[in-house]
């Protein structure tokens, strides 16, 4: 089977972007190819994209196209930790800034364009709103989404979802 992810990873020269940890990013696409086919903790331990795409929300060059990435992976079967890890990582992409290091070199709309990617994905983030990481999907949401009626909608529709659930639970 392809793998939408591997796909758009496959797409860039991970060679010719900055990275976090002070090297090019070429070695980026070992840690998602590492992370998609993870089933358990222990199979990823040592590959993370904090550190590399961003640090503590400072965001570094190869952020950008990391974006799609974490989007298309997002449609694919993922161990939990690894899809959680790709929610908090896209949550620091689309908040954070651009590193003072990348400001220097004239980088200094990096959050625009993580920003604007992520918006390419809003209906993947709805659909995981809905059936996968709710409160990380909703956090980005947060951060992403202009139409803010459509927002509370759907914060209403997960809550009235949750309570119908609850309320199954305590009856039967």
């Amino acid at each position: 089977m392809v793998s939408a992810a591997l796909v758009e990873l496959e797409r860039h020269d991970w060679s010719q972007f900055r990275c976090g940890c002070g090297e090019t990013a070429a070695h980026v696409p070992e840690t998602f190819r590492r992370l998609l086919e993870a089933k358990s903790p222990e199979g990823a331990v040592g590959y993370r994209l904090d550190g590399h795409l961003e640090i503590q929300s400072m965001l570094f060059e190869a952020a950008v196209p990391a974006v799609p990435v974490i989007l298309a992976a997002l449609t694919e079967e993922l161990a939990q930790f690894v899809r959680s890890h790709f929610l908090v990582t896209l949550l620091f992409l689309v908040s954070g800034e651009s590193h003072s290091s990348e400001v220097g070199l004239g980088r200094e709309d990096l959050d625009e364009e993580c920003y604007e990617k992520a918006r390419e994905g809003l209906w993947v983030l709805y659909h995981e709103a809905v059936s996968g990481d709710t409160e990380n999907a909703l956090d980005i949401l947060e951060v992403i989404e202009e139409d803010e009626l459509r927002l509370a909608h759907f914060r209403r529709a997960l809550e009235d979802r949750l309570a119908r659930q609850q309320k199954k639970r305590r009856s039967g």
